[in-house]
This record gives structure tokens, sequence and C-alpha cells, in this order.
């Protein structure tokens, strides 16, 4: 068993804590290595044995947070269900919707970038789920349309595009899938 630097660790979590402040005061483009390194007292060179870029520490960041958000909300379900589509729908509201509170000068900026991330997350979660059914065209297909279906609706109820609730989405969009 590899056992983890308690110092590296350390770093990585004032990097991520520093950038994430940074994020609640500016927009992703104007926050510069500097700022961050500045802001967890440390050296560019630490930064960069840690990570490439500002990119890089975001997507990492965004994979771990998602993946926890989506199986936090779904460990009490198992099978594909409506009650299924709500829960993964409800973790992709809440991951956005506490982006867009915590962020308010960069979520605009930012949901772009999480886009990717999210869907694939919901992908990957989605292909683990189904993995009892053949790897056909027509299934990697569906989970694609799923996967896309569930965040674009989270992220249209989360940026107020409808004046639809989340329950009033969900219930629109199972019906949806259901017809697919």
């Amino acid at each position: 068993m590899k056992v983890k630097n308690i110092r590296r660790t350390d770093t990585k979590k004032r990097i991520e804590e520093s950038f994430t402040a940074l994020l609640r005061k500016s927009d992703i483009a104007e926050i510069t290595i500097k700022n961050i390194t500045e802001h967890a007292k440390i050296n560019r060179a630490t930064f960069y044995a840690h990570y490439e870029d500002k990119y890089q520490l975001f997507d990492e960041m965004i994979k771990e947070s998602a993946r926890n958000k989506i199986d936090n909300h779904t460990k009490h379900v198992n099978t594909w269900n409506n009650e299924h589509v709500l829960c993964l729908t409800q973790a992709i509201f809440e991951y956005l919707n506490e982006v867009k509170i915590n962020c308010p000068y960069s979520y605009q900026n930012l949901f772009p970038l999480l886009r990717k991330k999210m869907l694939m997350e919901l992908k990957q979660y989605l292909v683990s789920l189904f993995s009892h059914i053949d790897n056909t065209k027509k299934n990697q297909f569906e989970i694609l349309i799923y996967s896309r279906v569930i965040y674009d609706a989270a992220e249209v109820v989360v940026t107020e595009e409808t004046d639809l609730t989340l329950h009033e989405v969900v219930s629109e969009m199972t019906r949806l899938i259901d017809f697919l």
C-alpha cells in the first residue's frame, strides 16, 4: 500500500483552498498562478510540482467533488427509474448551485468548464450502472443522451432559464426519457 506524503497532501489542500477563495472574488480568467501561490503562501515551483496550470487544478478539483456529489445522492438507489433520475439531477443541481452561490463573479465562465467534467462523471456513473447491459453502440448513445439531459435539466433550473421547479423539470425529463 502506498502511503501519501502528508506534507504534499497539506500543500495541495492549501492550493485548492486558495484557488477556491480566489474564485469567490474573481473570474477564473483573472486569477494568476502568482495570485494562487501568494494566497497559499507557497512558491511557484511548489505549485508546478503539483499542477501544470490553474486549469489542471480546476479539473482535478471538479472531478473529485463531482464524483462525491453523485455518489452521495445515489448511494440508496441501484435501479434505473424515476427516483434515480431525480437523485442524479439533484446532485448536479446542488453542485452547480453551490458554484453559483460561492463564485458569483465567475460561475458563468465556470459552467462551460464544469459541463465537460460533469458530463464525463455522469457518463462514467451510468456506464457502471448499466454494466449488466450489452455494451452496444445503442446503449452507449443512450448513456450519452441521458447524461446530457440530466446535466442540462439541472443547469436550466440553476440559471433560472425556466419557471419550473426542479421536481417539475425532473418529471418532464423522465417523461422524455421514458419516450426514448
